[in-house]
Protein backbone atom coordinates (compact mmCIF):
# COMPACT_ATOMS: atom_id res chain seq x y z
CA UNK A 1 0.00 0.00 0.00
CA UNK A 2 1.57 3.62 -1.11
CA UNK A 3 1.03 6.89 0.66
CA UNK A 4 -1.45 7.84 -2.03
CA UNK A 5 -3.71 4.74 -1.37
CA UNK A 6 -3.43 5.17 2.69
CA UNK A 7 -4.49 9.36 2.32
CA UNK A 8 -7.84 7.90 -0.22
CA UNK A 9 -9.17 5.32 1.99
CA UNK A 10 -8.04 7.78 5.38
CA UNK A 11 -9.97 10.49 3.44
CA UNK A 12 -12.99 7.60 2.96
CA UNK A 13 -13.58 6.54 6.66
CA UNK A 14 -13.17 9.93 7.59
CA UNK A 15 -16.22 10.90 4.93
CA UNK A 16 -17.96 7.91 6.53
CA UNK A 17 -17.37 8.80 9.73
CA UNK A 18 -18.65 12.31 9.57
CA UNK A 19 -22.00 11.40 7.28
CA UNK A 20 -22.74 8.51 10.63
CA UNK A 21 -22.32 11.31 12.72
CA UNK A 22 -24.56 13.36 10.92
CA UNK A 23 -27.38 11.09 10.30
CA UNK A 24 -27.03 9.77 14.48
CA UNK A 25 -27.47 14.23 14.79
CA UNK A 26 -30.67 14.51 13.20
CA UNK A 27 -32.05 11.06 14.64
CA UNK A 28 -31.23 12.25 17.45
CA UNK A 29 -33.41 16.09 16.87
CA UNK A 30 -36.09 13.31 15.47
CA UNK A 31 -36.18 11.70 19.03
CA UNK A 32 -36.16 15.12 20.59
CA UNK A 33 -39.29 15.97 18.21
CA UNK A 34 -41.35 12.79 19.12
CA UNK A 35 -41.21 12.83 22.46
CA UNK A 36 -41.46 16.70 23.03
CA UNK A 37 -38.40 17.77 23.85
CA UNK A 38 -38.30 20.53 20.87
CA UNK A 39 -35.52 22.71 22.83
CA UNK A 40 -33.57 19.33 21.94
CA UNK A 41 -34.72 19.28 18.92
CA UNK A 42 -34.33 22.59 17.47
CA UNK A 43 -30.57 22.36 18.83
CA UNK A 44 -29.80 19.44 17.21
CA UNK A 45 -31.57 20.64 13.94
CA UNK A 46 -29.77 24.29 14.21
CA UNK A 47 -26.27 22.55 14.04
CA UNK A 48 -26.97 20.44 11.10
CA UNK A 49 -28.67 23.63 9.00
CA UNK A 50 -25.55 25.18 9.67
CA UNK A 51 -24.04 22.69 7.94
CA UNK A 52 -26.34 22.66 4.99
CA UNK A 53 -28.05 19.37 5.83
CA UNK A 54 -31.54 20.09 3.47
CA UNK A 55 -33.58 17.15 5.98
CA UNK A 56 -32.01 19.36 9.12
CA UNK A 57 -33.05 23.05 7.21
CA UNK A 58 -36.31 21.47 6.38
CA UNK A 59 -37.10 20.44 9.94
CA UNK A 60 -36.35 23.75 11.26
CA UNK A 61 -38.22 25.29 8.41
CA UNK A 62 -41.46 23.76 9.95
CA UNK A 63 -40.73 23.99 13.68
CA UNK A 64 -40.77 27.83 13.23
CA UNK A 65 -43.77 27.41 11.05
CA UNK A 66 -45.59 25.33 13.36
CA UNK A 67 -44.30 27.65 16.70
CA UNK A 68 -43.50 24.36 18.30
CA UNK A 69 -40.45 25.03 20.95
CA UNK A 70 -40.69 28.46 19.14
CA UNK A 71 -42.69 31.89 18.54
CA UNK A 72 -44.04 30.77 15.02
CA UNK A 73 -41.63 32.45 13.27
CA UNK A 74 -42.98 32.66 8.97
CA UNK A 75 -39.49 34.74 8.08
CA UNK A 76 -37.15 32.19 9.69
CA UNK A 77 -39.89 29.49 8.26
CA UNK A 78 -39.26 30.83 5.10
CA UNK A 79 -35.22 31.37 5.23
CA UNK A 80 -34.84 27.11 6.02
CA UNK A 81 -37.73 26.14 3.64
CA UNK A 82 -35.46 27.92 1.18
CA UNK A 83 -31.91 26.90 2.01
CA UNK A 84 -33.68 23.06 1.90
CA UNK A 85 -35.75 23.70 -1.16
CA UNK A 86 -32.70 24.89 -3.45
CA UNK A 87 -30.50 21.87 -2.59
CA UNK A 88 -33.73 20.12 -4.18
CA UNK A 89 -35.79 19.10 -0.55
CA UNK A 90 -39.30 17.92 -2.13
CA UNK A 91 -40.99 18.80 1.07
CA UNK A 92 -39.65 21.82 1.79
CA UNK A 93 -39.82 23.15 -2.28
CA UNK A 94 -43.66 22.11 -1.32
CA UNK A 95 -44.35 23.92 2.02
CA UNK A 96 -42.26 27.13 0.82
CA UNK A 97 -44.90 27.07 -2.50
CA UNK A 98 -47.75 27.25 0.46
CA UNK A 99 -46.06 30.11 2.13
CA UNK A 100 -45.84 32.22 -1.08
CA UNK A 101 -49.77 31.70 -2.06
CA UNK A 102 -51.13 32.40 1.53
CA UNK A 103 -52.68 35.53 0.40
CA UNK A 104 -53.44 37.02 3.86
CA UNK A 105 -49.42 36.84 4.14
CA UNK A 106 -47.69 39.93 2.77
CA UNK A 107 -45.19 37.39 1.29
CA UNK A 108 -47.77 36.52 -0.51
CA UNK A 109 -46.43 35.79 -4.64
CA UNK A 110 -48.35 33.79 -6.96
CA UNK A 111 -45.17 33.65 -9.59
CA UNK A 112 -42.68 32.17 -6.90
CA UNK A 113 -45.20 29.97 -5.43
CA UNK A 114 -45.92 28.42 -9.23
CA UNK A 115 -42.38 27.94 -9.54
CA UNK A 116 -41.75 26.05 -6.24
CA UNK A 117 -45.48 23.91 -7.01
CA UNK A 118 -43.55 22.94 -9.99
CA UNK A 119 -40.40 22.54 -8.33
CA UNK A 120 -42.12 19.87 -5.58
CA UNK A 121 -43.96 18.22 -8.68
CA UNK A 122 -40.85 16.97 -10.28
CA UNK A 123 -38.59 16.20 -7.65
CA UNK A 124 -41.38 14.05 -6.78
CA UNK A 125 -43.90 15.35 -3.79
CA UNK A 126 -47.07 13.77 -3.99
CA UNK A 127 -48.80 17.14 -2.64
CA UNK A 128 -46.65 19.01 -5.91
CA UNK A 129 -47.76 16.29 -8.36
CA UNK A 130 -51.00 16.87 -7.25
CA UNK A 131 -51.17 20.74 -7.51
CA UNK A 132 -49.88 20.57 -10.63
CA UNK A 133 -52.38 17.56 -12.06
CA UNK A 134 -55.32 20.03 -11.03
CA UNK A 135 -53.89 22.91 -12.48
CA UNK A 136 -53.40 20.10 -16.30
CA UNK A 137 -57.39 19.48 -15.31
CA UNK A 138 -58.06 23.12 -14.80
CA UNK A 139 -57.03 23.86 -18.13
CA UNK A 140 -53.46 25.58 -17.35
CA UNK A 141 -51.46 25.22 -20.77
CA UNK A 142 -48.15 25.38 -19.09
CA UNK A 143 -49.21 22.87 -16.25
CA UNK A 144 -50.32 20.54 -19.18
CA UNK A 145 -46.85 20.78 -20.89
CA UNK A 146 -44.90 20.30 -17.54
CA UNK A 147 -46.88 17.66 -16.36
CA UNK A 148 -46.44 15.61 -19.93
CA UNK A 149 -42.94 16.14 -20.20
CA UNK A 150 -42.95 14.48 -16.56
CA UNK A 151 -44.51 11.10 -17.82
CA UNK A 152 -42.01 11.21 -21.03
CA UNK A 153 -38.96 12.03 -18.27
CA UNK A 154 -40.16 9.80 -15.43
CA UNK A 155 -39.29 12.82 -13.53
CA UNK A 156 -41.07 12.95 -10.90
CA UNK A 157 -43.53 9.87 -11.53
CA UNK A 158 -43.82 7.18 -13.08
CA UNK A 159 -42.79 7.23 -17.20
CA UNK A 160 -45.63 6.84 -18.97
CA UNK A 161 -45.76 8.05 -22.85
CA UNK A 162 -49.22 7.86 -23.29
CA UNK A 163 -50.09 10.07 -20.48
CA UNK A 164 -46.89 12.14 -21.45
CA UNK A 165 -48.24 12.24 -25.06
CA UNK A 166 -52.08 13.26 -24.76
CA UNK A 167 -51.04 15.79 -22.04
CA UNK A 168 -48.17 17.26 -24.33
CA UNK A 169 -50.63 17.13 -27.53
CA UNK A 170 -53.68 19.01 -25.35
CA UNK A 171 -50.78 21.97 -24.37
CA UNK A 172 -50.06 21.91 -28.11
CA UNK A 173 -53.62 22.50 -29.46
CA UNK A 174 -53.43 25.38 -26.88
CA UNK A 175 -50.38 27.33 -28.95
CA UNK A 176 -48.14 26.45 -25.96
CA UNK A 177 -44.76 26.68 -27.70
CA UNK A 178 -42.11 24.27 -25.93
CA UNK A 179 -45.78 22.24 -25.99
CA UNK A 180 -45.73 22.55 -30.13
CA UNK A 181 -41.65 21.67 -30.58
CA UNK A 182 -41.90 18.81 -27.98
CA UNK A 183 -44.67 16.90 -29.85
CA UNK A 184 -43.29 17.16 -32.96
CA UNK A 185 -40.27 15.42 -31.22
CA UNK A 186 -42.68 12.92 -29.61
CA UNK A 187 -44.17 11.97 -33.49
CA UNK A 188 -40.35 11.89 -35.02
CA UNK A 189 -39.39 9.32 -32.18
CA UNK A 190 -42.88 7.80 -31.96
CA UNK A 191 -42.98 7.83 -28.19
CA UNK A 192 -46.52 7.28 -26.73
CA UNK A 193 -47.87 7.39 -30.59
CA UNK A 194 -46.94 5.70 -33.74
CA UNK A 195 -43.96 7.30 -35.38
CA UNK A 196 -45.41 9.90 -37.92
CA UNK A 197 -43.04 12.09 -39.92
CA UNK A 198 -45.50 13.86 -41.41
CA UNK A 199 -46.73 14.90 -37.93
CA UNK A 200 -43.83 15.78 -36.95
CA UNK A 201 -42.75 18.09 -39.84
CA UNK A 202 -46.21 19.63 -38.97
CA UNK A 203 -45.59 20.36 -35.45
CA UNK A 204 -41.92 21.39 -36.24
CA UNK A 205 -43.13 23.79 -39.02
CA UNK A 206 -45.55 25.28 -36.49
CA UNK A 207 -43.00 25.73 -33.60
CA UNK A 208 -40.68 27.24 -36.15
CA UNK A 209 -42.96 29.68 -37.52
CA UNK A 210 -43.29 30.91 -33.83
CA UNK A 211 -40.03 31.12 -33.14
CA UNK A 212 -38.49 28.23 -31.99
CA UNK A 213 -34.83 27.67 -33.78
CA UNK A 214 -34.23 24.05 -32.46
CA UNK A 215 -37.61 23.18 -34.46
CA UNK A 216 -36.27 25.28 -37.63
CA UNK A 217 -32.77 22.51 -37.07
CA UNK A 218 -35.34 19.90 -36.75
CA UNK A 219 -37.09 20.81 -39.74
CA UNK A 220 -33.96 21.65 -41.89
CA UNK A 221 -33.07 17.75 -41.56
CA UNK A 222 -36.60 16.78 -42.40
CA UNK A 223 -36.07 18.50 -45.44
CA UNK A 224 -32.79 17.48 -46.38
CA UNK A 225 -33.58 13.39 -45.84
CA UNK A 226 -37.06 13.63 -47.09
CA UNK A 227 -39.16 12.82 -43.89
CA UNK A 228 -42.84 13.56 -43.81
CA UNK A 229 -41.98 16.10 -46.12
CA UNK A 230 -40.60 16.26 -49.89
CA UNK A 231 -37.05 16.34 -50.26
CA UNK A 232 -36.08 20.05 -50.65
CA UNK A 233 -32.83 21.01 -50.38
CA UNK A 234 -32.69 24.49 -51.30
CA UNK A 235 -35.11 24.76 -47.84
CA UNK A 236 -33.14 22.56 -45.80
CA UNK A 237 -30.27 25.07 -46.77
CA UNK A 238 -31.95 28.11 -46.08
CA UNK A 239 -33.46 26.92 -42.75
CA UNK A 240 -30.05 25.29 -41.64
CA UNK A 241 -28.94 28.74 -42.22
CA UNK A 242 -31.94 30.73 -40.05
CA UNK A 243 -30.89 28.33 -37.17
CA UNK A 244 -26.80 28.89 -37.69
CA UNK A 245 -27.40 32.69 -37.88
CA UNK A 246 -29.33 32.83 -35.05
CA UNK A 247 -27.00 30.85 -32.99
CA UNK A 248 -28.31 27.21 -32.57
CA UNK A 249 -24.69 25.10 -32.24
CA UNK A 250 -26.37 22.12 -33.56
CA UNK A 251 -26.86 23.72 -36.80
CA UNK A 252 -24.01 25.34 -37.09
CA UNK A 253 -21.93 22.33 -36.82
CA UNK A 254 -24.47 20.41 -39.62
CA UNK A 255 -23.91 23.16 -42.08
CA UNK A 256 -20.19 23.33 -41.73
CA UNK A 257 -20.27 19.51 -41.95
CA UNK A 258 -22.29 20.02 -45.20
CA UNK A 259 -20.60 22.40 -47.03
CA UNK A 260 -17.32 20.52 -46.15
CA UNK A 261 -18.49 17.16 -47.54
CA UNK A 262 -20.67 18.82 -50.43
CA UNK A 263 -23.48 16.62 -49.58
CA UNK A 264 -26.90 17.98 -51.36
CA UNK A 265 -24.81 21.25 -52.39
CA UNK A 266 -21.88 22.69 -53.92
CA UNK A 267 -18.53 22.26 -51.54
CA UNK A 268 -17.96 25.31 -49.57
CA UNK A 269 -14.63 24.77 -47.51
CA UNK A 270 -14.59 28.47 -46.76
CA UNK A 271 -17.89 27.94 -45.74
CA UNK A 272 -17.39 24.93 -43.50
CA UNK A 273 -14.35 26.95 -42.02
CA UNK A 274 -16.67 30.05 -40.75
CA UNK A 275 -19.56 27.51 -39.47
CA UNK A 276 -17.16 25.48 -37.80
CA UNK A 277 -15.59 28.03 -36.03
CA UNK A 278 -18.71 29.83 -34.94
CA UNK A 279 -19.68 26.05 -33.36
CA UNK A 280 -15.99 26.00 -32.07
CA UNK A 281 -16.33 28.79 -30.41
CA UNK A 282 -19.88 28.27 -29.03
CA UNK A 283 -17.93 25.35 -27.19
CA UNK A 284 -19.02 22.50 -29.47
CA UNK A 285 -15.94 19.88 -29.22
CA UNK A 286 -16.84 17.77 -32.44
CA UNK A 287 -16.50 21.41 -33.98
CA UNK A 288 -13.37 21.90 -32.39
CA UNK A 289 -11.86 19.10 -33.47
CA UNK A 290 -13.22 19.46 -37.54
CA UNK A 291 -12.00 22.97 -37.33
CA UNK A 292 -8.29 21.52 -35.97
CA UNK A 293 -8.43 19.31 -38.68
CA UNK A 294 -9.03 21.68 -41.25
CA UNK A 295 -5.81 23.90 -40.04
CA UNK A 296 -4.14 20.83 -40.21
CA UNK A 297 -4.63 19.94 -43.67
CA UNK A 298 -4.95 23.83 -45.03
CA UNK A 299 -8.17 22.84 -46.55
CA UNK A 300 -10.20 26.08 -46.90
CA UNK A 301 -7.71 27.79 -45.22
CA UNK A 302 -4.10 27.85 -45.07
CA UNK A 303 -2.34 25.70 -43.11
CA UNK A 304 -1.50 26.33 -39.92
CA UNK A 305 -0.36 23.89 -37.35
CA UNK A 306 0.05 25.80 -34.41
CA UNK A 307 -3.90 26.71 -34.54
CA UNK A 308 -4.79 23.45 -35.37
CA UNK A 309 -2.83 21.95 -32.02
CA UNK A 310 -4.71 24.74 -30.15
CA UNK A 311 -7.58 23.85 -31.38
CA UNK A 312 -7.06 20.29 -30.40
CA UNK A 313 -5.90 20.92 -26.82
CA UNK A 314 -9.07 23.13 -26.35
CA UNK A 315 -11.05 19.93 -27.30
CA UNK A 316 -8.94 17.36 -25.48
CA UNK A 317 -9.63 19.33 -22.34
CA UNK A 318 -13.07 17.43 -22.49
CA UNK A 319 -11.30 13.82 -22.61
CA UNK A 320 -12.08 13.41 -25.96
CA UNK A 321 -10.18 10.63 -27.25
CA UNK A 322 -9.72 12.17 -30.73
CA UNK A 323 -8.57 15.19 -29.63
CA UNK A 324 -6.28 13.80 -27.12
CA UNK A 325 -4.52 11.40 -30.07
CA UNK A 326 -4.11 14.08 -32.92
CA UNK A 327 -2.41 16.50 -29.95
CA UNK A 328 -0.18 13.50 -29.48
CA UNK A 329 0.80 13.34 -33.32
CA UNK A 330 0.83 17.02 -34.18
CA UNK A 331 3.62 17.60 -31.00
CA UNK A 332 5.76 15.19 -32.76
CA UNK A 333 5.29 17.75 -36.09
CA UNK A 334 5.95 20.82 -34.29
CA UNK A 335 9.08 22.52 -32.70
CA UNK A 336 9.48 23.61 -28.46
CA UNK A 337 8.71 27.15 -29.60
CA UNK A 338 5.75 25.84 -31.94
CA UNK A 339 4.14 23.86 -28.81
CA UNK A 340 4.95 27.22 -26.54
CA UNK A 341 2.98 29.37 -28.95
CA UNK A 342 0.06 27.04 -29.75
CA UNK A 343 -0.14 26.70 -25.87
CA UNK A 344 -0.61 30.62 -25.46
CA UNK A 345 -2.96 30.18 -28.54
CA UNK A 346 -5.02 27.32 -26.70
CA UNK A 347 -5.21 29.24 -23.45
CA UNK A 348 -6.56 32.41 -25.30
CA UNK A 349 -9.09 30.37 -27.75
CA UNK A 350 -10.11 28.97 -24.10
CA UNK A 351 -11.37 32.17 -22.88
CA UNK A 352 -13.12 33.31 -25.85
CA UNK A 353 -15.09 30.19 -25.85
CA UNK A 354 -15.80 30.27 -22.03
CA UNK A 355 -16.76 33.71 -23.00
CA UNK A 356 -18.83 33.53 -26.22
CA UNK A 357 -20.13 30.12 -25.49
CA UNK A 358 -22.83 31.40 -22.68
CA UNK A 359 -25.68 30.82 -23.05
CA UNK A 360 -25.38 28.50 -26.08
CA UNK A 361 -26.53 25.15 -26.41
CA UNK A 362 -27.14 22.08 -28.43
CA UNK A 363 -29.83 20.45 -29.70
CA UNK A 364 -30.43 16.93 -30.75
CA UNK A 365 -33.58 15.80 -32.27
CA UNK A 366 -35.04 16.75 -28.61
CA UNK A 367 -33.48 13.87 -26.88
CA UNK A 368 -33.14 15.90 -23.83
CA UNK A 369 -36.58 16.92 -23.75
CA UNK A 370 -37.60 12.99 -23.99
CA UNK A 371 -35.37 12.55 -20.96
CA UNK A 372 -32.83 10.48 -23.01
Amino acid sequence: MNLGELSIRTAIVRFLCISIAFRAEFSAGVAAYKRGDFTAAIAEFSALAETSDARAQFALGLLYDNGEGVVSDPEQALHWYSKSAEQGYAKAQYNLALLYSDDQSSRADPELARHWFIRAAESGNADGVAWLRNAADTNDVDAQFRLGRMYLRARGVPRDDSEGFRWVHQAAQSDHLEASYLLAVIYENGRGVARAYHDAASWYTTASQRGSMEATYNLARLNRLGRGVQRDLNMSQKLYVQAAEAGLLEAQLSLAMLYEAGQGWSRDPAAALRWYLAAAKGGNVDAQINLAYLYAEGIGVAKDLVDSFAWYSVAAVTGHPAAIGNLSVLQQALSSVQIEAAKIRASALRQSVEHYGMGRHNVAAGADLLGR
